[in-house]
């Protein structure tokens, strides 16, 4: 019995050593997992705080690519609205500017773009950066031109009012000098008389004064002299106001102008005017017949009075 027990305390010592080592092998793999557990989560851990890091750089990126290109747009707007008339050439590149900025639009709408995708993107937007830069420095010399234009336009029309002006001027001092010339022109009486005369019987007249017996009223009259007036026939239109204060006229009513009016004359004739200084003699009867009181005599001719002067019968 004591040999027996002897055997398994020696058995024993013998195994110790052999579950020892046994632990050991076991401690020693499940450090090896913990590492390579920590290996992986610190792989994937770097992997994917790199991969956070590179969207969100894209994404940034993107943003303000899209912040360029509304800007861009909006100054490509601010000049739409300025109301400046674009040539055919300036349309067209107007035109292609709005299709890239559309097209840069639709490309950076899209998902999961990489750094190369953004790298052309912004490669197109530098170069629509070129395009709108050219085509503002375009539109700022065509908004040059148009203002010298208009100031061009401006000064020629106050050159136009002022000569139109000028002509106004011109035409009313030419209006007033021929008036003047009409009027400095018209024939003007120097002396004047009135006489009543009576025919006989043998043909001979003598001057009358009671009413009941002149057969007529002569008027004789000199011209003053001017060499301004139209030599040749000037018509003469005489108005006779009666004692009553009536105006004698003819059966058929007459008309001349005066100063731009129409007025009713008694008798027309027609002298030879020469400047010469001639006495004329204008003969007028009344068919009704002459009463007592006074007779004023008025004459015209080219538009204008010549003179006048009355006569009184008894």
């Amino acid at each position: 019995m004591q040999e027996i027990r002897t055997m398994l305390d020696k058995a024993a010592e013998e195994s110790a050593p052999e579950e020892t080592r046994r632990d050991s092998t076991k401690i020693y793999f499940f450090v090896v997992a913990i590492a390579a557990l920590l290996a992986t989560n610190i792989y994937f851990y770097v992997k994917y705080k790199n991969t956070d890091d590179k969207v969100y750089e894209l994404t940034d990126e993107k943003v303000s690519m899209e912040a360029e290109i509304d800007r861009i747009e909006a100054e490509l707007d601010r000049l739409t609205d300025d109301n400046i008339e674009l040539n055919s050439a300036l349309l067209a590149s107007r035109d292609s500017v709005r299709s890239t900025i559309v097209t840069l639009r639709a490309e950076l709408a899209k998902s999961n773009l990489t750094l190369e995708q953004l790298g052309r993107a912004q490669q197109e937007i530098n170069q629509l950066k070129q395009q709108v830069s050219s085509y503002l420095q375009e539109v700022e010399l065509l908004r040059s031109r148009n203002a010298q234009l208009m100031s061009e336009r401006d000064e020629l029309r106050e050159e136009v009012s002022s000569s139109s002006d000028r002509l106004i001027e011109l035409e009313e001092q030419h209006t007033d000098l021929v008036d003047m010339v009409k009027l400095a022109s018209a024939l003007k009486i120097s002396s004047i008389s009135i006489n009543g005369v009576r025919e006989r019987s043998n043909n001979k007249e003598s001057i009358e004064t009671r009413a009941r017996r002149v057969s007529s009223i002569h008027i004789d009259f000199t011209l003053a002299d001017n060499p301004l007036a139209e030599i040749g026939n000037h018509d003469i239109y005489m108005r006779v106001i009666d004692p009553n204060g009536n105006l004698r006229t003819t059966d058929d009513y007459g008309l001349f102008e005066v100063d731009g009016k129409q007025m009713q004359y008694t008798y027309k004739t027609a002298i030879e005017f020469k400047n010469d200084g001639a006495t004329y003699t204008i003969e007028w009867a009344d068919t009704r017949g002459f009463q007592k009181g006074t007779y004023t005599i008025l004459l015209y001719t080219d538009n204008a009075v010549m003179g006048q002067n009355s006569i009184v019968l008894r």
